[in-house]
Parts: C-alpha cells; sequence; structure tokens
C-alpha cells in the first residue's frame, strides 16, 4: 500500500519533469546556435532525432538571429572565421575547404555564405558553414564584375519550410552608363534577367565598393563616388541616395530604419566618434564619443572602422586587430561598449568581413 502511494505521489513530479523537457526541447531550442544544438544531440536519442529534423532547422534558422562572428580573407588567401564566442559559435571547418575549389567570400545571409570559384569558370556556391553543405549554381548570363557587385537575399519566414534565397547582381554594361539587374532565385533555380535598368548621370560612378546590403526587399551598393544604389527587385523601383562624407562606415538596420555607421578618431587617446545616420537623407542621427582603450601602444591601432553589422543596436568596431561590441541605447542614443575580442590579423587593413550567424538552415 505504501508502495502505491509513492508511486501516486510521485506521477506530478514526473509530469513536471516532462513538461520542462518538452518546454526545454520545443521553446528553447530552437533560441540557440547551431554548434551548441549539435553538442546537444548527446543528449538522448530523441534530441537527436529532433535537432536533426527540418523542423527544428526551420525554426532555428528563423529564431536565432545573433552575430556570431566574421568570416574573413585577405585579397585571395584562405578564408578565416573569427567567432564572438569560440565555444557557442564555433565551426567544423573555418577555411571552408569542403568546397570543391579555392573560394572569394562574397556575401552572406542569415546563416548563408556566397562564394565564388576562382578557377576559370568564376562558379558561384552557397553553403552553410555550420553544417558544410553546399551546392553550386548554373551559370548566370551576363558577365559580372571581378569582384562581382552581388548581394545574397535571405530572409527566413515563419510560414515556408523551405529556405528560398536570392541572388542579387548590379552589372554596369561596358562602356554604357547602364545598370542593369540579374536576379537568381533558388526555388526555381534559374537566373533572370530583369527589364529595369538605371541611368547614371554624367560624372557618377559605375564602381561599387563594400559588400552590399539587403533588407526588407530591397538591395543596397556603395559606389566609389558616395552614393547609395537601393533597387527593390519585384518592382523595378531604384533610388540613388547621397551618403555621408564619413569613411570606415557600413550600413545596417536600427529599429527598422536603414542607417549607415561611422568611426572617427577624436585625436584624444583612444577617443572615437560614433556617428549614425538614418532616413533617405541620411541626415545625423546622433554622434557620441566612446573610449576604446586596447592597453597597448595608440601607434599599433591607426586603422580602425565599422565591421558588418546586422540588424539590431549592437555595433561592431574594429581597432587594430581588436573588434570591439558597441551597444547602441535607443532611447537616449548613447553607445556603451560591452565587450572585445581579438581578430589576431595583421592585415585587417586589406581583409573583406562578412558577418555571420550560426545557423542550422538546410542550402536549397
Amino acid at each position: 500500500m505504501e508502495a502505491a502511494v509513492k508511486n501516486i505521489s510521485s506521477l506530478p513530479q514526473k509530469k513536471e519533469n516532462k513538461d520542462i523537457k518538452d518546454t526545454v526541447k520545443h521553446i528553447v531550442l530552437p533560441f540557440l546556435p547551431a554548434k551548441t544544438l549539435v553538442r546537444f544531440k548527446s543528449v538522448s536519442k530523441e534530441w537527436e532525432n529532433w535537432i536533426s529534423s527540418p523542423f527544428l532547422v526551420h525554426e532555428q534558422s528563423y529564431y536565432f538571429k545573433n552575430l556570431s562572428g566574421f568570416f574573413c580573407q585577405h585579397e585571395q588567401g584562405v578564408p578565416t572565421f573569427v567567432s564572438l564566442d569560440q565555444n557557442a559559435y564555433g565551426l567544423p571547418n573555418t577555411s571552408l575547404d569542403f568546397l570543391p575549389e579555392q573560394t572569394n567570400i562574397l556575401s552572406s545571409s542569415s546563416g548563408l555564405l556566397l562564394c565564388q570559384g576562382q578557377e576559370e569558370n568564376n562558379l558561384y556556391y552557397v553553403c552553410n558553414p555550420a553544417t558544410q553543405k553546399w551546392t553550386e549554381l548554373p551559370p548566370h548570363s551576363l558577365y559580372h564584375d571581378s569582384p562581382p557587385a552581388i548581394i545574397l537575399a535571405f530572409e527566413p519566414s515563419p510560414l515556408n519550410m523551405k529556405p528560398d534565397y536570392h541572388l542579387i547582381c548590379a552589372v554596369p554594361l561596358l562602356g554604357q552608363p547602364v545598370v542593369i539587374f540579374e536576379v537568381y532565385s533558388s526555388e526555381t533555380q534559374t537566373w533572370t534577367i530583369l527589364d529595369s535598368c538605371v541611368l547614371v548621370e554624367t560624372g557618377e560612378s559605375l564602381s561599387f565598393t563594400g559588400n552590399g546590403y539587403y533588407m526588407k526587399g530591397i538591395a543596397y551598393w556603395e559606389t566609389s563616388n558616395r552614393k547609395l544604389l537601393a533597387f527593390e527587385p519585384r518592382g523595378g523601383v531604384h533610388e540613388i541616395i547621397s551618403l555621408p562624407n564619413d569613411s570606415n562606415g557600413t550600413l545596417t538596420q536600427i529599429e527598422g530604419e536603414l542607417c549607415y555607421i561611422s568611426v572617427c578618431a577624436t585625436g584624444s587617446k583612444n577617443g572615437y566618434f560614433v556617428r549614425i545616420y538614418s532616413g533617405i537623407k541620411m541626415g545625423l542621427k546622433c554622434k557620441v564619443e566612446v573610449n576604446l582603450d586596447s592597453g597597448f601602444d595608440e601607434s599599433v591601432w591607426s586603422y580602425y572602422r565599422v565591421m558588418p553589422c546586422l540588424a539590431g543596436n549592437l555595433v561592431m568596431v574594429l581597432v587594430g586587430r581588436f573588434v570591439y561590441s558597441c551597444r547602441i541605447m535607443i532611447g537616449d542614443w548613447t553607445v556603451e561598449v560591452v565587450g572585445r575580442a581579438d581578430i589576431d590579423s595583421a592585415d585587417a587593413e586589406d581583409t573583406k568581413y562578412l558577418a555571420y550567424v550560426n545557423s542550422l538552415v538546410h542550402v536549397a
């Protein structure tokens, strides 16, 4: 009788433990990075099956959006990865040598990475560095510059299990003041030359710089004469926006609005101004002085820039070999330094950086 009472009394506890387990499994796991989830496969066979399922992969690719680190490449050297937390965001292969040839990194979006082969055909590859899965894209019709002004656009949707993405390439016509666009769709696996074009005024530059940026269905490219070409592929609408004269900046999204963030030295030791511009006219939103104290000889840190950003209020500033995490306080528009990571690179000034999210997303 006593044993029966003990068994009955333990039932609520077992139910409670089961509820907690289900809560972690279905609510907590989608918000964790890929590396952590791979480790959690060893918890049980049930967890291994769930983490490997397309349902969890889909949820994680949508909910986990934290900046995990930066892919880096100096000229055409071997790519490397700088993790902001090696335990949480590390990768099994940081040099991308699981791809069939040595590549140049071009664009990154929500866990997917776009690369271009260095061999004669200049093939495009889309891969997930966390899973080492990749796909080779079919040849395009137009001639793409080297490097191409191309953007990988992937916006995970809670309603679409299939990770559909697009490549949007701005193509200046040789010898003509015209830019046209070629778009690849993973859904149809085809390239399409759009009817839309941009006529460039006399004296304007057709040279694109930076990595390009994509948000809310619009692609943005910086030009060498401080202009921003904005293009909406679905409607074929474009706009030319004047950028601030500040160099060492990058495009990002803060509270749903396109922003340009730059950094410059104040002249005082370890002092830097962070400037935030926003709106269609890129007006100055705020200018904040921050202290980025390296603790080393200041002559070493003559180079500085804002790193590629993700949507949100976290800005990464590279000073010498250190990346500083700066949190923007939206209400009073102040900037707080919250962390620092050593990228250990002697060639930071000539290195291409791409922001990366540690995702399990499937490659289509």
